[in-house]
């Protein structure tokens, strides 16, 4: 389920508009309760100021009515502002337009295999997929390629930091194990080897079928 913080907003509606919408909401009054909520990785937060403990949290600000209020809720670095006088209804969609705007750039999604950026975890058919910091890296930059090849010298630059191939195969080290941890236990392998070209993800034929079909 979705969940969002509200942090010094007192608005037992707003968590009930919220809930109908299945997002669920931790609400403290205290400001002082922030690094609890920011602890529970919210996908947003609510405040009725700027909060800087929560740095990477999407962020709506409740301000006055004056336009000049929201322009410098947003100029001050607020995803999103809206009057704290509006409806509980419009606050809890515009909360959700917010999520739905930042999961775009958040997840990374091909096939069964889906990456979250922002906590840098990965799941196969709903299961996690434990990465060291370099798999990780590997499986990002072959997943945002869509299934298309990349190169071994594009992995060398941006996963080893390696301009110039170093004549090893430490590149091969991490396709190794990043593929026995992606692979282990399905019936399709999403890693494949293009032999002196690079690697790409491929898409398992049951969900190619199923795509295909929702396009429709």
């Amino acid at each position: 389920m979705l969940r969002v913080a509200l942090v010094g907003v007192e608005r037992p509606g707003l968590i009930a508009a919220l809930g109908t919408r299945g997002v669920a909401a931790a609400a403290s009054i205290c400001a002082s309760d922030a690094a609890r909520i920011a602890h529970a990785t919210p996908q947003a937060a609510l405040l009725p100021w700027l909060l800087p403990s929560l740095p990477r949290t999407p962020l709506l600000l409740l301000t006055d009515e004056q336009d000049s209020a929201q322009i410098a809720a947003l100029d001050a670095g607020a995803d999103d502002a809206v009057p704290a006088s509006a409806s509980d209804a419009l606050i809890a969609a515009r909360l959700l337009a917010l999520l739905r705007r930042k999961g775009e750039d958040r997840y990374v999604q091909l096939g069964p295999l889906c990456i979250d950026t922002l906590e840098r975890r990965a799941m196969r058919e709903g299961r996690p997929i434990a990465l060291l910091p370099r798999e990780y890296q590997l499986l990002l930059e072959l997943a945002r390629a869509g299934g298309a090849l990349v190169s071994r010298k594009t992995l060398l630059e941006r996963v080893c930091g390696l301009r110039i191939d170093p004549g090893t195969n430490v590149l091969e080290v991490h396709v190794s194990r990043l593929r026995a941890k992606l692979d282990r236990g399905f019936a399709a392998p999403m890693l494949v080897t293009e032999k002196g070209k690079g690697y790409r993800l491929a898409t398992p034929p049951a969900f190619a079928v199923e795509a295909q079909g929702s396009a429709r």
